[in-house]
């Protein structure tokens, strides 16, 4: 059988961005997480070819080191709004 889950992704968090209506979208390099009633906030790479590269998230530029940590992150700054 084929799982439908993405390799690294646990399925409670895919199960969770389900259920929260959350919709992520990416154009280029730019990753969008847009949920209704809440602000849109991208996550663009940061850092590229260094140590310290990764991830940041919205105007702030919140910095993590994967993409996977910048969703959740990004989830969490909207259910809070």
């Amino acid at each position: 059988m084929i799982s439908e889950m993405p390799e690294g992704i646990p399925s409670g968090l895919l199960a969770q961005i389900r259920a929260s209506n959350t919709r992520i979208s990416c154009r280029i390099t730019t990753v969008r997480v847009e949920r209704p009633r809440s602000t849109m906030l991208e996550i663009i790479p940061r850092d590229v070819g260094t140590d310290s590269e990764g991830w940041s998230i919205g105007k702030e530029e919140i910095p993590v080191k994967t993409l996977e940590e910048g969703i959740i992150v990004a989830m969490e700054m909207q259910a809070r709004e």
